[in-house]
């Protein structure tokens, strides 16, 4: 094979690489749609979102709220639109005043997430549109993978939320409206 064959190959493979890459990576996230996702009306998950107001650092150009999990009252982060579930907390080492990151979902899914480029542990509970817990799990960092390279963490049923916690911090029982 000559030396111009096997660089046509080459890079005929490295754009089917990335072009499956990116694939993997819109099916782990659940599509690429960019609106604002809605909790679902008259929850306690809704009313505690009603109340969402701009988050300060690390999380600038996100909202946060007070959301309820288990009988805490936790200081959350919402993603709620497409990119902002994408980042996450990808590359975040200090979650600063806030205690976790909440996946906002305009309707059920089985989205699926990866710790790549993640260097905290967290764990990740799955909920239901009315709050009550679908699953849970603990999620290992996955520093120097990628999307398509790292383990994949999936609730065992379709859910609404998704709520990342630094590992041993979340809490359990259902989400909601904070205690008063």
């Amino acid at each position: 094979m000559s030396d111009r064959a096997r660089n046509v190959m080459l890079l005929a493979l490295t754009v089917f690489g990335v072009v499956l890459a990116i694939g993997a990576f819109i099916a782990l996230r659940g599509g690429v749609d960019n609106s604002a996702s809605k909790p679902q009306p008259n929850t306690g998950v809704a009313t505690a979102l009603a109340t969402a107001t701009t988050a300060t650092e690390p999380f600038s150009g996100l909202t946060s709220a007070r959301l309820g999990v288990g009988g805490r009252c936790l200081h959350i982060v919402i993603a709620d639109a497409d990119t902002e579930r994408v980042a996450g907390l990808r590359d975040v080492t200090d979650l600063g005043d806030y205690d976790g990151m909440l996946f906002v979902y305009g309707s059920d899914t089985d989205a699926r997430f990866t710790m790549s480029g993640t260097p905290l542990p967290l764990d990740i509970g799955w909920y239901a549109a009315d709050g009550t817990p679908v699953d849970r799990t603990t999620m290992t960092p996955c520093i120097d993978g990628s999307d398509a390279s790292c383990p994949v963490y999936a609730s065992s049923g379709r859910y609404r939320y998704a709520l990342e916690t630094p590992a041993g911090q979340g809490g359990a029982g259902a989400i909601g409206a904070c205690p008063a």
